[in-house]
């Protein structure tokens, strides 16, 4: 089994080169020059310029998000497109190339300037799909495009310190299987899991999630539910969220059969939960992808606006909704928004108790939204260089 193939360009826009994200430029504090050596770094923001395959990812550290316009001056390159992850003060990124490698990366406080701090390699497989960290020994990833494995390693010293086994994951029929989207809580990994049969389409109608037990780094179980179906989202588009109270919050993007729809895994459970299913279909009016929660039911989708175009090859095709999570309601499109290439990114971060930011990306241009809390308006923030992919503040 393998973890991609030609039909994941869904993710990312290159699951063909798979489901990742990442990259940056930038001009400092403003359109001035670079970050002030002395504020340090704050954030890091990634990039990606360039048509599929001749793409570069660009990497780079800002001071702060202030500036209207960034460049690549001060960014640090990969070829092909890069996928991010972050934790605390580092990122990950992992490039479509075999054997698929992460590398680690800090930054220069004086420079901005990403500095490479380590790199796992898996043999075998072409890119790492999702990576979920637990502490600063231990963290898990995925890896697809090839052999399809989900290892333990130390985010510190980069050493492989085991390996899930994936033998209760098998089912019989599947052309390939995808492990893309995950969430800690507790003692539990919950990893989602998408079945493909040999027409490159859903070989269930069902969404399932693995439950990995950590302390024995085990799979315990694979739950189902068939009121919506394929969990098929990581990187720039995430389709897992957690609450302050330890429920998880699990969207799939549906089938033929199913609504794209909303599952709810309550704390303290290893379960569905049976009375919590939010149909994004019935509430949008049309099948949604993506899900950032922000805490008391706000939380936001992308549409997808001509059903049969869901990967945009005619162009950009989604379009941002507000969400209700509690009411299981729609608040609607957002206001001043064009559509965007939803299925490549659709980033949605909050960094102050003011606004949210929110990547656009387009034929015509890549940028950075702002979202005004107070009163739901939408304004441009930052003209970017490409397509954004990945925005992380360091901590």
């Amino acid at each position: 089994m393998h973890t991609f193939n030609s039909t994941s360009r869904l993710l990312t826009g290159v699951l063909a080169a798979t489901t990742l994200l990442l990259s940056a430029c930038d001009k400092g504090n403003g359109s001035d020059g670079p970050p002030t050596p002395s504020a340090g770094v704050n954030y890091a923001v990634s990039t990606v310029g360039g048509a599929y395959p001749s793409q570069t990812t660009y990497i780079q550290g800002l001071t702060d998000l202030n500036g209207t316009t960034l460049d690549t001056k001060n960014a640090t390159e990969q070829a092909s497109f890069a996928a991010m992850w972050n934790y605390k003060q580092a990122v990950y990124m992992s490039k479509f190339a075999a054997p698929a490698t992460l590398t680690k990366y800090t930054f220069d406080p004086a420079t901005g300037r990403p500095v490479g701090a380590g790199r796992l390699v898996v043999p075998g497989a072409n890119t790492f799909s999702d990576v979920q960290f637990v502490s600063d020994t231990e963290a898990y990833a995925s890896v697809g495009g090839g052999l399809a494995r989900l290892v333990k390693f130390n985010p510190t010293t980069f050493v492989t310190t085991g390996e899930i086994s994936l033998a209760k994951l098998q089912k019989t029929g599947a052309r390939s299987i995808y492990y893309l989207g995950s969430m800690v809580r507790d003692t539990k990994l919950f990893w989602g899991v998408y079945y493909e049969n040999d027409s490159y389409g859903p070989l269930t109608d069902s969404a399932h999630v693995a439950v990995i037990d950590l302390p024995t780094g085990k799979v315990e179980r694979v739950i189902s539910d068939g009121r919506t179906g394929r969990v098929f989202s990581s990187g720039a588009v995430e389709c897992f969220s957690k609450d302050a109270n330890g429920d998880i919050y699990v969207q799939g993007d549906g089938t033929n059969k199913v609504p794209s729809g909303v599952l709810r895994i309550k704390a303290g459970e290893t379960r569905f939960d049976p009375t919590y299913f939010f149909d994004l279909k019935a509430a949008t009016g049309k099948d949604c992808k993506g899900l950032y929660h922000f805490g008391n039911g706000l939380a936001f989708t992308t549409r997808i606006e001509e059903p049969n175009d869901s990967y945009e090859t005619k162009g950009p095709n989604y379009r941002y909704y507000k969400l209700d999570l509690n009411a299981k309601t729609s608040g609607g499109a957002l206001p001043n928004l064009p559509l965007i290439f939803g299925s490549q990114s659709s980033l949605v971060r909050k960094f102050d108790n003011e606004s949210l930011l929110l990547s656009v990306n387009t034929k015509s241009q890549n940028s950075l939204y702002q979202y005004k809390l107070s009163d739901g308006t939408v304004t441009k923030k930052m003209d970017l260089p490409g397509l954004l992919t990945g925005l992380a503040k360091l901590n």
